[in-house]
């Protein structure tokens, strides 16, 4: 059977908003912001040149490394900041989801009725399912903006208290220097679990 034009923009339909799950937001929101890898990169060398330019008295130097990816994700600060965006998102998240489903079974029942429908009752279907789907897909991408810019409002202010406490840790502990996110970082030099402990204490 050929395609009507009603059933191909019912399928069409289904396609773009009834028949996707909506993804889940919350599920991992702040270690997905991710720290510049050129950052990564630049620490990196720095470390390389600095190796190469120290001189003989190499030892008196107190090399630290540190994953801030690993900070971002098991601090508890970090915990703390991503149970305040999944608790101040969570009613918009499950609205939108409703809204969702709700497509999905419209374009379903309009699919099923429009055998029966005349040309003119299946066009005004149509054109309702066409505004609910944009309506829709305009309040998800909504909300995927709002939600990145709150990861970015609490990410700036964990970054600022680690900076903090970051400095603090150096002082106390004499680091000479202290890198980001290296390739290969022998135990004795990642102080990553001991910033842990430094950021949760303050």
């Amino acid at each position: 059977m050929i395609a009507t034009p009603a059933a191909a923009a019912a399928h069409g339909h289904a396609r773009r908003a009834g028949n996707r799950a909506p993804a889940p937001m919350f599920e991992g929101a702040m270690p997905k912001i991710r720290c510049s890898r050129r950052g990564a990169g630049l620490a990196i060398l720095a470390l390389a040149v600095g190796l190469v330019a120290m001189p003989a008295s190499a030892d008196d130097y107190k090399i630290g490394v540190m994953h801030v990816e690993r900070i971002l994700r098991q601090s508890k600060p970090a915990q703390a900041a991503q149970a305040r965006i999944e608790q101040e998102f969570k009613a918009r998240d499950a609205d939108i989801t409703h809204k969702e489903q709700q497509v999905q079974a419209d374009t379903a029942q309009f699919a099923k009725d429009r055998a029966t429908l005349s040309p003119g009752d299946a066009a005004a279907r149509e054109r309702t399912l066409d505004l609910s789907t944009r309506d829709v897909q305009r309040l998800r991408q909504q909300f995927a903006e709002d939600l990145r810019a709150r990861q970015f409002e609490e990410l700036d202010k964990l970054k600022e208290r680690l900076d903090k406490v970051l400095t603090q840790y150096a002082k106390d502990n004499h680091f000479d220097l202290i890198l980001q996110d290296a390739l290969f970082v022998g135990r004795p030099v990642d102080i990553t679990d001991d910033v842990i402990k430094a950021l949760e204490t303050k």
